[in-house]
């Protein structure tokens, strides 16, 4: 059998768009002593792997040129083992990149039991964004009843679930999102208080009517003018969770650089966030929404492409802002068996 993969057909310059990736074959690997292989199921696309393909994150790397596969998460089932600790049939949530499968040793390896949410959520609302909006939300800003919270990318799998934590602790959740499509899934589904597009004319009049007495506490997915817009909602005093970078992760030139008078005269408490600082909260975290999944109290919403022939073009879209809720490529059905 043949492994199919995504790769780099050239070096990428500003927003990526589908003929910038190609799909190439290679054997399956095979597993050797302490090593298993994963058929992949569900391949999450997030923003920051922009950032990644050009070097610019914090893992450290190098740019990725011609031929490269793009790093990320995958959710999938173990076909074949050679490990102690990883048995055949089980399901786990690994970085095996943008492939139909993968080797894995169980380093950043995490099982995931399919009786508690659907596999999918395991990427999403689960996985790494689900764990951003907790940590942001529950442990940086501490959210309290009586409270406001603005929330940029608010369709997006972080920024839908900031709200939905933040209305579960008796806060009310205000979203700004790319089309009048997804301000409505925004307000009618998720249940923000509301939502402004910030694409229509008069951007700002609509953000200040919406919050008429301010925000306290905006978490920010975007960064740059997005960023600049929110102090002039956000109360004094108020807090601000940089989380996200969305406006730059394209080309980076092209970003505004904030000006620090906007914080200063708010007396704002600016925090940055980094996920992997919360991984010991994963537990607690997975837990409470696993419940709140099955008891409809937390949702969600997936954007799905089928196929490895389609990551591409989906990162394309992605990258857009075209995407509606998490962004997923299927890569096969859930159950079926071995490699």
């Amino acid at each position: 059998m043949l492994n199919h993969k995504v790769v780099l057909a050239r070096s990428l310059a500003g927003v990526p768009v589908p003929e910038d990736f190609r799909v190439v074959d290679e054997p399956l690997p095979e597993p050797g002593d302490g090593q298993f292989l994963v058929r992949h199921i569900y391949l999450s696309l997030d923003p920051y792997q922009r950032s990644a393909m050009a070097g610019r994150h914090m893992t450290g790397r190098q740019p990725l040129g011609p031929g490269d596969m793009p790093a990320a998460e995958t959710l999938g089932q173990v076909v074949r083992s050679r490990h102690p600790d990883y048995a055949e049939g089980q399901y786990v949530r690994h970085f095996g990149g943008w492939q139909e499968y993968g080797l894995s040793t169980g380093e950043r390896t995490e099982r995931v039991d399919p009786a508690l949410a659907p596999l999918s959520t395991w990427l999403g609302v689960l996985g790494m964004p689900g764990l951003t909006a907790w940590a942001s939300i529950i442990e940086l800003a501490g959210v309290h009843a009586d409270q406001t919270v603005l929330v940029s990318a608010a369709l997006g799998p972080v920024g839908s679930m900031v709200g939905q934590l933040a209305m579960l602790r008796g806060a009310e959740a205000v979203g700004i999102a790319g089309s009048d499509e997804k301000c409505a899934i925004v307000t009618r589904e998720l249940g923000f208080r509301a939502c402004v597009n910030y694409r229509q004319k008069g951007f700002l009049e609509a953000l200040r009517a919406a919050l008429p007495e301010g925000a306290d506490i905006y978490h920010d997915n975007v960064g740059g003018q997005m960023l600049a817009d929110a102090f002039s909602v956000l109360k004094i005093n108020g807090t601000v969770i940089l989380c996200g970078l969305m406006e730059r992760y394209n080309d980076p030139a092209k970003s505004k650089p904030l000006d620090l008078a906007l914080p200063i005269l708010k007396r704002a408490v600016m925090k940055g966030l980094v996920v992997s600082d919360f991984e010991h909260r994963r537990p607690a975290f997975e837990a409470a929404v696993a419940a709140g999944i099955r008891d409809g109290r937390i949702r969600y919403r997936e954007d799905r492409a089928e196929g490895i022939g389609q990551a591409g073009a989906h990162f394309s879209r992605l990258m857009r802002g075209e995407n509606v809720g998490k962004a997923l490529v299927v890569l096969g059905p859930e159950t079926t068996g071995r490699a």
